[in-house]
């Protein structure tokens, strides 16, 4: 399949990479509207073509997939419009930053028999495994903290984004403790504050969330100096009632890899429709409720998943 990318900051190198590795898919264009910046990509890693839009990387050729790196606040408007266009999509995180926009896009997918795949690195990576692995032997509720602190070389858009820490890198934390807590969550409870004296994107958020069993997550992020830092995994600790369960050796390959192929597995999975995915909603109900909670400074009930519509009856078009 022929493949476009969109959007050539940061982490579009970390995607080329793979994608490049993986004979399944072909990269024939980078996609910004700084072309200065999308040609200096394409020729790094030799892609074809650079382009400042979607229509025009596609008059080059057949495209089956975009691959959206856009900046969080674009996510949504560029994967409807490439699923309007008959795209594939595959976007990285966080899929929208409204539920309503979420669950309309993942809808859109389906009618259409389009795969649409949101990146969740973090849940897969090597350091967080032994977590999950200890928390299947667990009963609830728990209690889970999480301390999170990132120190950007390259701060890209979050310099300009409101809730950097909320939006960008506590996302991680929604997809994964749903892999610790099974219990839908019920509220969130949020803090930003700005660190203008580290940098224009530096901030600190902490939060905590309930969920139906009577579980609690603290979780404590931020994009501050180098003083503060942890690994991009964080330290995690969970209390509950322990029942010894085997912890097996995970998997070394980076999360990120893992999530893009098996991303790309679903490319050549038919049909399309891979069923109603409450984890990706769960995560943008839960960063839709922390963003209104951080806006108000008040706690904020977290919406309900609503029900998938009727199975789309439409096969995919290739």
């Amino acid at each position: 399949m022929n493949a476009v990318i969109i959007g050539c900051g940061v982490i579009a190198s970390r995607w080329l990479r793979t994608l490049n590795a993986d004979p399944r898919i072909r990269v024939v264009a980078v996609i910004d509207p700084d072309l200065t910046r999308a040609r200096a990509l394409a020729a790094r890693y030799g892609v074809p073509r650079a382009a400042a839009t979607l229509t025009e990387a596609a008059t080059a050729g057949p495209v089956q997939v975009a691959v959206n790196l856009t900046p969080p606040a674009a996510h949504a408007a560029v994967t409807r419009h490439a699923l309007r266009a008959g795209l594939h999509v595959l976007t990285e995180k966080p899929l929208a930053l409204a539920l309503g926009d979420a669950v309309d896009l993942i809808t859109t997918a389906r009618t259409s028999g389009r795969v649409l795949a949101v990146m969740h690195n973090r849940v897969l990576d090597p350091q967080f495994q032994p977590v999950v692995a200890d928390c299947a032997g667990r009963s609830g509720p728990l209690a889970v903290t999480a301390d999170v602190m990132v120190d950007l070389a390259d701060p890209g858009f979050r310099s300009t984004q409101p809730y950097p820490v909320t939006t960008d890198l506590a996302v991680h934390a929604f997809d994964q403790i749903q892999a610790l807590i099974s219990a839908a969550p019920v509220q969130v409870c949020c803090t930003e504050t700005g660190l203008p004296f580290l940098g224009a994107h530096a901030s600190l958020a902490t939060m905590t969330i309930t969920f139906a069993d009577g579980s609690v997550f603290c979780y404590r992020g931020g994009f501050t100096g180098p003083g503060l830092t942890t690994s991009a995994t964080g330290t995690w600790q969970v209390h509950g009632t322990p029942l010894d369960p085997p912890v097996s050796a995970p998997d070394a390959t980076p999360g990120y890899q893992r999530c893009i192929t098996a991303m790309i597995d679903m490319l050549h999975t038919s049909p399309a429709d891979t069923g109603w995915p409450i984890t990706t909603l769960r995560s943008i109900a839960l960063l839709d409720a922390a963003r209104r909670s951080a806006a108000t400074g008040r706690p904020v009930t977290v919406a309900a998943v609503p029900h998938p519509p009727p199975t789309p009856t439409s096969s995919r078009r290739p």
